[in-house]
């Protein structure tokens, strides 16, 4: 088996929740009109697949090289191959640091810092595909609470991929690919694994990969933090603010804890990400460019890109609504896959 048609590859598995049960309620008899509503159900998916393939017509730089999707039943499933990452022989994961190959790459060239061609674009790749990934997630959870329907679960895992050949001689992405398995398993395994609910999950090798673009992990890093119900104020300490202050209180943020399963012998952790930031990943680059602007917002993206993450308690510190906008945008802007990219900045 020749090894340079091995890929390391990014794939995504979004499952429509308690669809088999919705049949079972009809009897399996979709002629039914419970069987019908079931039907009608993937609809959602088909209508985001109608969002994306429009949009990369009009602004393919928004997308991943070599994305490639597919619908089976009430499951879509999408995936990349990273081009400049690999695992290091003899491993299947990546580990986070370059070879002496990649710096010599990375290193500037005419006073740039190469982007073409590197672990860095690849990084990029994989950024805009999760954004993607969290931007369908979104729209298929908020068609299906329209009808009080439970939403999507969505897993995303890494894998190498061997290229394999049709009968008619095409690459046939999702055959013998080991990141559509492990995607697949997390998500057969669900609630008792820890996968509950309609959130996102991605493993943390998908994360690693993005990485290596440096402000698409500013912004990833962001939707670590989930906003709940629970609010700041604890009715049994009482806070004296200074005058001409004014304290509002509009929930609080928290970090779900890694989930650790162990899929085909291997340890893999996974974690709830934020749906909302993930989707901005598609803009890192447009975010890049507008973070030089002397605008507030502008500024406030310019530093969310460049300084240190802060904590869940510096998060949770900033209550008043516009402070914390202020202070990390990126927990609340959001890209819906219904968003026209061309009016997204107040720009036509």
């Amino acid at each position: 088996m020749k090894t340079e048609n091995v890929r390391w590859s990014c794939s995504a598995q979004l499952d429509l929740l308690g669809f088999s049960n919705h049949l079972q309620v009809a009897n399996w008899d979709i002629r039914t009109k419970t069987g019908r509503q079931a039907i009608g159900r993937l609809s959602s998916l088909e209508e985001a697949i109608t969002f994306l393939e429009k949009e990369k017509g009009i602004h393919p730089q928004l997308y991943p090289k070599s994305l490639k999707y597919v619908r089976f039943n009430d499951a879509l499933f999408l995936g990349i191959d990273a081009e400049h990452l690999s695992p290091p022989s003899g491993q299947t994961t990546l580990t986070g640091g370059y070879s002496m190959d990649q710096l010599r790459t990375l290193q500037p060239q005419e006073g740039k810092t190469a982007f073409e061609g590197t672990t860095a674009e690849s990084g990029g790749d994989v950024a805009k595909f999760l954004g993607l990934v969290a931007r369908i997630h979104g729209y298929i959870n908020a068609r299906e609470a329209q009808k009080s329907f439970p939403g999507c679960r969505t897993v995303v895992a890494s894998g190498l991929r061997q290229c394999f050949k049709d009968r008619k001689g095409d690459d046939d992405f999702f055959s013998a690919n080991l990141s559509v398995s492990t995607a697949f398993e997390a998500e057969k395994r669900g609630s008792s694994a820890g996968l509950k609910g309609n959130g996102l999950y991605v493993e943390g090798d998908v994360a690693m990969a993005i990485a290596y673009c440096k402000p698409c992990c500013a912004i990833l890093a962001f939707s670590k933090f989930h906003r709940t119900n629970a609010s700041l104020v604890d009715p049994y300490q009482h806070k004296q603010e200074r005058e001409g202050t004014l304290t509002v209180s509009f929930g609080s943020w928290t970090i779900p804890e890694p989930i650790i399963l162990d899929i085909a012998k291997k340890s893999l952790t996974f974690r709830r990400l934020n749906p909302t930031v993930l989707t901005n990943l598609q803009l890192f680059q447009d975010y890049e460019r507008i973070s030089t602007g002397d605008g507030q917002t502008e500024r406030d993206i310019g530093n969310s890109l460049t300084e240190s993450t802060p904590s869940l308690e510096e998060v949770n510190a900033a209550q008043l609504p516009l402070k914390t906008s202020a202070y990390n945008p990126f927990l609340f802007l959001e890209f819906g896959l219904e968003e026209d990219y061309s009016t997204f900045f107040g720009q036509e």
